[in-house]
C-alpha cells in the first residue's frame, strides 16, 4: 500500500476585475451640485427625459452633494420597467465610490405622479442603500416636458425611513 501523500490538483478559479467605463457621451450640467429636486430634475431630464420608453437611472453624489457621475440602470417598455433589483441599482454606485444617489425614472405618459409601485420600489432601495452606506437622497420622476417633474423629497412622497 502506497502511503505517499498525493499532490493536490490545482483548480483554476477565475479572477475578476471590476471596472467603471466612462461613456463617450458626457452629461452636461449647469450646476454641479444637486441642492434640490429642481436641479436634480434638470440634470436627469437631460439624461432620460426625452426617451420614448421608461428608463431608470441614478446620479452619483459625493459627500457635498456634487454630481460625480450618472448611470442608466434599466430600460423598459413604454409603460414600465418591471422589477428593479437593488444590486443592479447600487453596483455602479459602489464602483464609482458614491456617497449618495438620486434615483430617477421617466414617465413617457407625461404624468410625473409616482405610482404605488414607484413608492414601494423607492422604499426597498432606501433600505438597501442604508445597509450599503449609500443613502437614497431623492427619487425624481421626469417627463418629456422639462417643466413637469416630481421630486419625492420635495413633494413629501418619499417613503419614511424604516
Amino acid at each position: 500500500m502506497d502511503t505517499t501523500p498525493r499532490k493536490p490538483t490545482l483548480q483554476k478559479i477565475p479572477v475578476y476585475e471590476v471596472r467603471l467605463v466612462r461613456s463617450r457621451r458626457p452629461l452636461r450640467l449647469a450646476e454641479a451640485t444637486v441642492s434640490d429636486g429642481e436641479l436634480a430634475a434638470k440634470a436627469l431630464h437631460a439624461l432620460i427625459g426625452l426617451t420614448d420608453r421608461e428608463h431608470f437611472a441614478a446620479l452619483f453624489l459625493n459627500g457635498l452633494h456634487q454630481v460625480t457621475g450618472a448611470h442608466v440602470i434599466a430600460v423598459g417598455g413604454q409603460h414600465g420597467i418591471g422589477t428593479i433589483e437593488a444590486r443592479t441599482v447600487f453596483r455602479a454606485a459602489i464602483t464609482a465610490c458614491a456617497s449618495g444617489v438620486v434615483l430617477c425614472h421617466n414617465h413617457p405618459s407625461g404624468d410625473p405622479t409616482p405610482s404605488q409601485e414607484d413608492i414601494a420600489t423607492t422604499a426597498k432601495l432606501m433600505t438597501a442603500g442604508r445597509v450599503l452606506g449609500i443613502p437614497v437622497v431623492d427619487h425624481v420622476i421626469v417627463t418629456r416636458d422639462s417643466r413637469r417633474w416630481h421630486s419625492m423629497l420635495s413633494r413629501g412622497t418619499m417613503p419614511p425611513e424604516a
